[in-house]
């Protein structure tokens, strides 16, 4: 049976590559982050890492927008649109594959794409992390399309992930990394804003393991409250949702210069 061997999440605005020397005086709590994650996920040493992320119309557009969907190919080539990480990403097909079955047997309708090109919610985090050498399953969801999936449904979905996880065949072992958010507006008047109190109360919540509370929130509340960039939200509470345990802060920092809050966290793994 497949095993979960480590969760976490972080955000991924390009400016994490593009802008590395921004607030220096903030910068090393998030590089310290990055390095404990990198470290762990070594240590973990996964045959499979799935990055639950989103999209900016890049990979899909209006003319095809899934709600949640798998990519399922022998690799990625990467986007590398305006300035973001380029190359190409390992893929692992019968992992995708299997997931995929389990996940739609189990009542979730979840597309596959047997092409994905990757922006950079998925680039920034696997080349922050040092994950370019390994098999990857890139995991979209729906963070900025509406209709967009209920937080309790991505909550369910990560429940379902690691079901489909531990039915894997032989002795996979897998971690899971969600990226998107905190705070952010994305072409917006806001533009450059952070809600640096929105954030840590959101990421307290994660380190209560108090997902309950963060499914009361509306998409209107959190749009007036921490930016339309902050509906990536939907990722972490998939991830947390699928280890099961409360968080470990890792590392926070307002990042006005990238326009963002900057979480990184650590989730625990529960039996």
């Amino acid at each position: 049976m497949g095993r979960l061997v480590y969760a976490g999440a972080t955000s991924h605005v390009g400016a994490i590559i593009k802008n590395p020397d921004a607030h220096p005086d903030r910068n090393d709590v998030l590089r310290s982050a990055w390095q404990t994650m990198a470290q762990d996920l070594a240590a973990a040493d996964p045959d499979v890492v799935v990055v639950v992320a989103t999209d900016h119309y890049e990979t899909f557009g209006l003319e095809h927008y899934p709600i949640f969907c798998l990519g399922s190919a022998e690799s990625y080539p990467a986007w590398g649109e305006y300035g973001n990480p380029g190359g190409t990403v390992l893929g692992s097909p019968s992992a995708s594959d299997g997931l995929h079955h389990r996940l739609v047997a189990a009542g979730f309708d979840v597309a596959r794409a047997m092409e994905m090109p990757l922006d950079h919610s998925f680039m920034v985090p696997i080349l922050r992390l040092g994950l370019e050498q390994r098999a990857v399953v890139p995991f979209f969801v729906n963070c900025n399309t509406p209709p967009l999936p209920p937080l309790g449904r991505c909550r369910d979905l990560g429940r379902g992930l690691r079901a489909a996880i531990e039915g894997l065949p032989g002795e996979t072992t897998v971690a899971v990394i969600a990226t998107g958010g905190v705070s952010h507006w994305v072409g917006l008047p806001q533009f450059g804003q952070v809600n640096a109190v929105w954030d840590r109360h959101f990421l307290d919540t994660l380190q209560r393991g108090d997902l309950e509370e963060v499914l009361t929130w509306s998409d209107e509340q959190i749009l007036e409250e921490a930016g339309n960039g902050a509906l990536e939200i939907r990722t972490w509470v998939l991830a947390q949702a699928c280890a099961g345990g409360p968080a470990d802060l890792l590392g926070y920092a307002p990042m006005p210069d990238w326009a963002i809050g900057i979480g990184v966290v650590r989730m625990q793994v529960a039996a």
